[in-house]
């Protein structure tokens, strides 16, 4: 059966702190509302019809959709009925539509596919959850063990109806073809002068469909952001079933409160992530693998065995099995570490290539270089990759020995088995199995007696 999402999201936000819609606050590193596309994506004919209004040019440029999305304007705010209503052109026959919103994010797939289910069988299917302060939802009325009467607005509740605890998550499903008949129906007869969606709920009462509640026991699942501390709880709440899913799967975390996956990251059975550890992008880790405090690591391939020490930062490069790095390293610009090599505290590569077994321990710059198998960078060497104009290459071959505080000033080559003296320039291409010393001579003075 097709599936129509109808995602609502034309509100303006105006309790977030600035002028950008709702919808494109951030949550995870992305905009809300593609956190929910993202979701709707996993269903098999299904097609997304996004409600736009407030700035609706920007939230069509910054959401990534597929194909079978339709955008539709909601010119004036005038309720969720009337939001709704400006979706049903777009309705297919025979298909069920689930309304959904786009400050609302963090539905699962496993709760839509139950109230869709129960929305196969004639049945407008709604998302309820308990509160223990229910202030400002549309409280449930209920009729029966899973049937719902009516939901009663705050603004519209009676003394004895402010005291239920079930609310409306605003969340429902229902074949397309009854939607379009009911929500006309829909008037603005209440104190707001709105078009309330949740109206339907009588509507299809009189109309003899059956209205059945499907009560969720995660209400993170229907967590909304309307202001800065809701969307600071939202993204709490997210960041924790994210790493206690990687926990299921066979990763020790730290601390499932302490870790941010600002994407999507793929992590190894046997790995371990510590404390304050930041994942951005798309990223994919190995089995085996260990992460220290604070790292930070974005569009990378880390493989099996590797050793990440605390506070190290690897970004859009690949580490091969077995390799170490850090604490305090650098890793960026497409750099790739093959098996076996390290790259130490205060070390930074960029664009480079590192080796097999090639190590570069301690305070070291390596930029635009092509180190061989079994090098040896000693402390305090660096690259000297810019001219002030381009960029130039750094290649040491297999088993060369850099000593410590070298400086390499490409574009140079230093041949196999090479060595450099310690505290050398080189400015000329070193050849195979020679010693180069490039620094000046040292001259010993006597003290003279006063």
């Amino acid at each position: 059966m097709n599936i129509d999402f109808v995602i609502l999201a034309a509100g303006k936000g105006t309790r977030m702190g600035g002028d950008s819609p709702k919808v494109l606050a951030n949550l995870a590193g992305q905009p809300m509302l593609q956190n929910l596309i993202n979701t709707t994506n996993n269903f098999k004919q299904s097609k997304r019809i996004v409600v736009v209004g407030y700035k609706a040019n920007e939230v069509k440029k910054q959401i990534k959709t597929t194909k079978n999305t339709d955008w539709v304007k909601q010119n004036k705010q005038l309720g969720t009925g009337h939001a709704v209503k400006q979706a049903l052109t777009s309705l297919r026959k025979g298909s069920v539509s689930v309304i959904l919103y786009g400050d609302v994010p963090l539905v699962s797939s496993a709760t839509l596919n139950k109230l869709i289910s129960s929305a196969k069988n004639n049945s407008l299917a709604l998302l309820t959850f308990n509160k223990d302060n229910p202030s400002g939802y549309g409280r449930i009325v209920r009729k029966g063990r899973n049937a719902i009467d009516q939901i009663v607005e705050e603004k519209d509740a009676s003394a004895s109806q402010k005291k239920i605890t079930e609310v409306n998550s605003g969340i429902m499903a229902i074949k397309s073809n009854f939607l379009s008949k009911l929500i006309p129906l829909v008037k603005n007869k209440n104190a707001a002068k709105e078009f309330y969606l949740t109206d339907i709920v009588e509507l299809a009462n009189k109309n003899k469909i059956s209205v059945k509640a499907l009560l969720l026991k995660d209400n993170t699942e229907v967590l909304g952001a309307n202001n800065l501390q809701e969307l600071h709880d939202l993204e709490r709440a997210y960041q924790k079933r994210v790493a206690e899913s990687l926990i299921r799967s066979g990763v020790r975390v730290a601390d499932s409160s302490r870790i941010d996956i600002r994407g999507d990251v793929e992590v190894g059975r046997g790995s371990f992530i510590d404390v304050n550890s930041v994942f951005d992008g798309t990223n994919t880790i190995g089995r085996g693998v260990s992460i220290g405090p604070g790292c930070f690591i974005s569009n990378s391939i880390i493989k099996n065995d590797v050793t990440i020490h605390a506070n190290t930062v690897i970004e859009d490069s690949i580490v091969g099995n077995d390799c170490e790095v850090g604490p305090f390293a650098r890793i960026r610009g497409g750099t790739e570490m093959q098996s076996g090599s390290e790259l130490g505290n205060f070390v930074e590569a960029n664009r480079s290539k590192v080796g097999k077994s090639s190590k570069a321990k301690h305070l070291t710059y390596l930029g635009d270089t092509t180190l061989g198998a079994r090098v040896n960078v000693g402390a305090g060497t660096i690259t000297c990759n810019y001219d002030g104009n381009k960029k130039h290459k750094t290649i040491a071959e297999d088993d060369v020995f850099i000593g410590s505080n070298s400086s390499l000033v490409a574009p140079v080559k230093l041949g196999q088995g090479s060595y450099t003296g310690a505290g050398s320039v080189i400015t000329k291409n070193v050849g195979k199995g020679q010693l180069a010393v490039g620094r000046g001579k040292q001259v010993n003075l006597k003290k003279k007696k006063k």
